[in-house]
C-alpha cells in the first residue's frame, strides 16, 4: 500500500506542475498581446484625433466659403467670423487654429 501512495503522490505532483508550467506560459503570451493591442489601439487613437483636427479644418475652411459669399470684399479672421456667428470648433489635441488667407492651419497638425 505504500507503494501505490508514493506512486499517487508522484504523479499527482508531475501533474501540478505541468499545469502550473502552462499557466505561467499562457500568461505570458496574454500579457505580451495585451501590451501590443495598447500599442495599437494608442495608434488608432491618435490617427483619429488627426482625422478629427483635419475634418474641423475643413468644416471651417467650409464656413469660410459661405461667410465670403456675404463678405465679398473682407478678409476673414477667426474673430470676424464668430461675430457672424459661425461657431469654430478647436482641436481635439488642444492645437490652436489660425487662418492664412482662406485656409484653416492648425499649430499641432501641420
Amino acid at each position: 500500500m505504500a507503494i501505490l501512495n508514493q506512486r499517487g503522490f508522484g504523479f499527482f505532483s508531475v501533474l501540478v506542475a505541468l499545469l502550473l508550467a502552462a499557466a505561467l506560459y499562457f500568461g505570458y503570451f496574454r500579457m505580451q498581446s495585451t501590451h501590443s493591442e495598447r500599442a495599437v489601439s494608442i495608434t488608432a487613437i491618435d490617427a483619429s484625433r488627426v482625422v478629427a483636427c483635419r475634418t474641423q479644418r475643413q468644416n471651417i475652411e467650409r464656413e469660410i466659403m459661405m461667410w465670403s459669399v456675404n463678405h465679398p470684399d473682407e478678409e476673414p479672421t477667426m474673430g470676424g467670423l464668430q461675430a457672424a456667428g459661425v461657431r469654430i470648433a478647436s482641436c481635439p489635441e488642444g492645437g490652436q487654429y489660425s487662418l492664412v488667407g482662406r485656409h484653416v492651419e492648425c499649430s499641432k497638425h501641420q
